[in-house]
């Protein structure tokens, strides 16, 4: 093998930019994001959307939580709901009416094996609607 140590250490630099960008305060945050952004819209474009993950928002507060849910269609979350820990689940379903909670499991039940690409576009789209709501204020992602 002719490899070098470099070629073997991945290092994925939009993800740990977005990391970076996400400890910063709001203000700093968008600042620097504005400049990337004269300069490269996709890229910054980019960036806004890593700065999120699903997890955090299931992490969310009651009242925020169904704020990002309420206009999500049954199927998209169900569909982003699957493949995830039991307790994981238990961070949506403990927020959310229990009617909901169940009809939430029984279209994931009904919706047989789905791919893996869906299921993360599916996370992603109510990630990105959730960070719209955070950029207007009306929810805060941590």
């Amino acid at each position: 093998m002719d490899r070098k140590i470099e070629d073997l250490i991945a290092i994925d630099g939009k993800k740990e930019a977005s990391i970076l960008l996400a400890s910063l305060d709001s203000s700093q945050r968008e600042r620097i994001l504005a400049e990337i952004g004269a300069r490269d819209p996709a890229l910054a474009q980019l960036l806004r959307k890593g700065l999120f993950q699903f997890e955090q928002v299931l992490a969310l507060d009651v009242i925020e939580l169904q704020k990002v849910i309420r206009s999500q269609d049954q199927r998209i979350l169900a569909l982003a709901l699957r493949g995830l820990a039991a307790d994981q689940k238990n961070q949506l379903y403990t927020k959310i009416p229990e009617r909901q909670a169940r009809s939430i499991e029984e279209e994931m039940e009904s919706m047989g094996p789905q791919k893996q690409s869906d299921v993360k576009t599916a996370r992603e789209k109510i990630t990105e609607f959730a960070r719209i709501l955070h950029e207007k204020g009306e929810i805060h992602l941590r």
